[in-house]
């Protein structure tokens, strides 16, 4: 994923790392990752990057 400080939500300023920190400490759905983070919360545009994230990380 190259550099894990780069803006996933450029709205909202989330990381690839806030992301992946979320769901290390217990965030278990995209929709938690969203709560926690507020990550999708702007335009929207970010979503699906943000859903593909998530499920790869959960390994769903």
């Amino acid at each position: 994923m190259g550099n894990l400080n780069k803006n996933v939500c450029n709205c909202r300023k989330v990381t690839f790392e806030r992301i992946e920190d979320s769901i290390k400490n217990g965030a278990n759905s995209f929709e938690e990752v969203v709560e926690e983070t507020k990550a999708t919360k702007g335009c929207g545009r970010c979503k699906s990057y943000v859903e593909d994230i998530v499920k790869s990380k959960l390994n769903r």
